[in-house]
């Protein structure tokens, strides 16, 4: 090899990489092109997913925002750079196998992946600290696994690119870097599940309500971040398992995108989460469309003047100072607890009022007169008479 010239060097380096390309022909190519593929229809789906959160979540603390804000970006990112990829091995460099094996921009992907892998288990990692009573151990655990990943995923261009195609001299340093960036990411997404699941599992109480919600928090926990981990055990096995292939090549080009949705799926759940408790527990008559009615009876003193001639002082006090009975409907605030969009109140009357009766014999303009006294006082509803019922008072204090 050293006595070679720089011309016939490519020329062996190109069929030592036809070769290996042609060992599993399609494959390796195909490889290629389902990544690609692959990325792009996640990508769509994230960008759904993103209309879905900045919709619904506007008002979300600034910690949420910050981790989409950084996956989007950097998933972004991954795409465009497989785009640049995809040009240079099978447009520019069309029918030459050397540029699959020399081309060093397929290792600085991993700069690129570790971005969002890492900021969706800043997320998850949050939660899983505060499920389990802020757990110093725990934390420090998930830390570590992430500090190695970081450095993996760092290291592990330049220690590629420093290898020696010819002599393969520095390629167990690259071998170790690798290890250290797919075993980081592994244990802190293991850690992170896990700590999540079991915390969850010891929140059951035995009430179904609040176990069927433990189940569907458990559910969406699964949904959202088993894939991305079985992306890693993937890319680990292939990676150190299946070492004349190229089918590292799909999961990492996919990898972004997978924590990315994941993060997305699990933050859009919330609302979907919501809606479902609400309309169950509406069918099963927790709470109705409207709100509880609440019957009061009032009592109100009305001052009126009594015929001085015909009666004594004290059936004069009695005349005078006449209760009356009035039946007034209140309708409590109809909020739906679950419903956090939703803050609207409505007020409605829909019981009618029970006309007050008055007994006695009194001429036809008095009575007239103590029914549009009466009249006054029902519509007052005790604004301004103060009520001798504390639950009346309270009512009127609401209003």
């Amino acid at each position: 090899m050293a006595s070679m010239t720089p011309d016939q060097l490519a020329v062996a380096m190109e069929a030592a990489a036809k070769a290996s390309i042609d060992s599993h022909h399609n494959l390796n190519l195909g490889t290629f092109f389902v990544a690609s593929a692959t990325d792009t229809l996640l990508c769509g789906i994230m960008m759904v997913q993103l209309i879905n959160y900045w919709t619904w979540s506007k008002e979300d603390r600034w910690f949420n925002k910050s981790i989409v804000i950084v996956t989007a970006i950097s998933s972004f990112v991954a795409t465009i750079f497989i785009i640049v990829l995809m040009f240079r091995l099978f447009v520019y460099n069309f029918g030459t196998y050397y540029p699959f094996a020399a081309l060093n921009l397929l290792t600085y992907m991993s700069i690129i992946d570790i971005i969002p892998s890492v900021a969706t288990q800043i997320f998850f990692a949050e939660r899983a600290y505060k499920l389990n009573n802020r757990s110093m151990t725990l934390l420090i655990a998930i830390s570590i696994c992430l500090l190695a990943s970081i450095c993996g995923a760092v290291g592990f261009p330049p220690a590629r690119g420093a290898r020696n195609m010819a002599t393969g001299e520095g390629q167990q340093k690259a071998v170790a870097f690798m290890y250290l960036w797919l075993c980081g990411s592994l244990g802190a997404d293991l850690l992170i599940t896990g700590s999540i699941m079991w915390s969850l599992l010891r929140s059951k109480t035995g009430w179904k309500e609040t176990d069927d919600t433990i189940t569907r928090l458990i559910a969406i926990m699964v949904e959202t971040q088993l894939p991305p981990t079985l992306v890693v055990i993937f890319f680990f096995i292939v990676t150190f398992g299946v070492k004349d292939t190229y089918l590292d090549i799909f999961a990492l080009w996919v990898q972004s995108k997978f924590y990315t949705c994941g993060l997305l799926a699990s933050l859009n759940s919330r609302y979907s989460l919501r809606r479902t408790m609400r309309s169950e527990t509406s069918s099963r008559g927790r709470t109705s469309r409207t709100a509880p009615v609440i019957h009061v009876l009032t009592e109100t003193y009305v001052q009126r003047d009594a015929p001085s001639s015909l009666t004594s002082p004290t059936q004069s006090r009695a005349t005078t100072l006449r209760p009356t009975f009035s039946h007034k409907v209140h309708r409590g605030i109809a909020k739906d607890p679950l419903d956090i969009d939703d803050d609207s109140i409505e007020l409605e009357e829909k019981t009618p009022q029970t006309p007050t009766s008055h007994s006695g014999q009194e001429s036809s303009s008095s009575s007239a007169h103590i029914d549009l006294i009466d009249e006054y006082s029902q519509k007052l509803d005790y604004i301004e008479n103060e009520s001798r019922t504390a639950l009346t008072g309270d009512l009127t204090q609401g209003k």
